[in-house]
């Protein structure tokens, strides 16, 4: 039986914290004669002549010269970098590690991670639950699904009985799930819950407030992907749910004909399909998003909104909406000792493909072994980072790489790729990696870009990676 905990329309008026600025005018009087430059000769309002033979310089006695940037004006990448946290959880979550990551493009990021470990937040629940919601058009969707969306799972899934009992000599990394899968089931009810009260407009049509419409609809105006992760540790099940164009992929470890380690790739999650104009939807991307109401209105609901609420002019191309939805693509896996989940934004994948992350997870591993797989990570974290001096070109990655490198940054940025292995947290090493890697010079000149230009050269990227006791 699958059980559905309702979710409760958004509050009439929900307050948030108020970004405020101050600005002064300021007003310069200069009292006195009104001077204006002619030539070499410097008119006075009153008739008088400064000496016609007296040079500029002794009027103007320097050229201003715009002092150069130093380097307390910039937070280093290597700062910024050090940020992301690093979690070891309960050995009964399943879980070795986690760590976790977002760098900013925007002036305020629109990614937002959310992890709940095992037993934590429920002890008769030993599921771990990771989020990673994608905003866009702001970030108001992205940070409420964070919150409400993670907890409404968490609180309903653990009122369902764990399903499936897997051998763990099972060498298989695709789970098929029965035809009633109550769990996969109630997390599409969840996220098509979650959406129709994010879109609702009854509270807003029923009153005469614009105030009140433009707080209770700041998520629906705005939109986010979402990517969440559900593991059961008993029977080392990972479900992936995904709506929207982030991207799960596992690594795991296999032995090479060679003797050595190397990385077998399992993209656990696919963008969602594309529809409308030529794989786009009404010119934006993804079929599967929350918020993004004006996709989801009817024609007549936008009029309304439009003309009485503040709310966006209709766009003209929209015939029948709505275009888009969020319930997710699910697919369930068995998971193995020592294999690892990366999650990431977009902006991740827009520099690495699938084979580069995980190669470079295998890399990191080389000198992170003992903090990851170990019973006192917290204590042999800080002694197990050997120095790595290594520069590692593609192809010296553990891991087979694709014939064709689909990427789309390192080209448009003119550079190679070129990767180290300096950083103690993983989601970093990522990071690092997919923004210049060895080059530490291009690392820097792109994290010195602020909004709106840093949007033309890095999307904000968001990820976290997982390794499975």
């Amino acid at each position: 039986m699958t059980f559905f905990a309702r979710f409760r329309a958004l509050p009439r008026i929900r307050p948030y914290s108020q970004r405020t600025s101050t600005r002064t005018a300021i007003a310069f009087i200069t009292i006195g004669s009104a001077l204006t430059l002619t030539g070499r000769r410097i008119k006075c309002d009153h008739g008088s002549l400064v000496d016609p033979n007296q040079d500029e310089g002794d009027v103007f006695p320097s050229r201003f010269r715009k002092p150069k940037w130093t380097e307390n004006q910039y937070i280093s990448a290597d700062e910024l970098l050090a940020g992301g946290p690093s979690w070891w959880p309960a050995e009964t979550s399943g879980i070795d590690r986690c760590d976790a990551l977002t760098i900013a493009s925007n002036f305020e990021s629109e990614d937002f991670i959310s992890a709940y470990f095992g037993n934590v937040k429920d002890p008769e629940d030993g599921r771990t639950y990771i989020g990673l919601f994608d905003g866009h058009n702001g970030s108001a969707t992205a940070e409420f699904l964070s919150v409400h969306l993670m907890d409404l799972l968490q609180r309903t899934l653990a009122k369902l009985p764990q399903q499936y009992e897997y051998s763990e000599n099972l060498d298989l990394h695709v789970a098929s799930p029965s035809e009633d899968d109550s769990v996969n089931e109630t997390i599409k009810h969840i996220f098509r819950e979650v959406d129709e009260a994010i879109i609702d407009p009854t509270d807003v049509l029923s009153s005469p407030s614009k105030t009140n419409a433009v707080r209770t609809l700041r998520e629906a105006y705005a939109g986010s992907c979402a990517l969440v992760s559900v593991y059961e540790p008993d029977i080392r099940l990972l479900r992936v749910a995904l709506a929207g164009d982030s991207r799960a992929v596992l690594g795991r470890r296999i032995k090479g004909k060679d003797g050595k380690d190397t990385y077998a790739v399992h993209v656990l999650s696919h963008p969602g399909e594309k529809v409308v104009d030529k794989g786009r939807v009404m010119g934006w991307g993804p079929s599967r998003a929350f918020g993004d109401a004006a996709y989801k209105w009817s024609i007549e609901i936008q009029k309304q909104l439009h003309q009485k609420f503040l709310g966006d002019r209709p766009m003209s191309d929209d015939k029948t909406p709505p275009y888009l939805t969020a319930e997710p693509e699910i697919k369930n896996f068995v998971v193995k000792h020592g294999d690892f989940l990366i999650m990431a934004s977009d902006g991740l994948w827009d520099c690495l493909t699938s084979e580069e992350a995980v190669g470079l997870i295998g890399v990191w591993l080389g000198n992170n072994e003992k903090s990851v797989h170990t019973d006192h990570p917290r204590r042999d974290y800080e002694g197990q980072n050997k120095e790595d001096r290594t520069v590692y070109q593609p192809k010296d990655l553990p891991v087979k790489l694709k014939q064709k490198d689909d990427t789309a940054n390192y080209r448009w940025w003119k550079a190679e790729k070129q990767f180290v292995n300096v950083d103690r947290n993983a989601a970093a090493h990522l990071i690092r990696n997919a923004f210049g890697g060895a080059d530490n010079d291009l690392t820097n000149a792109l994290l010195s870009m602020t909004a709106p230009r840093s949007r033309r050269y890095r999307d904000d990227i968001s990820v976290v990676v997982t390794f499975f006791r």
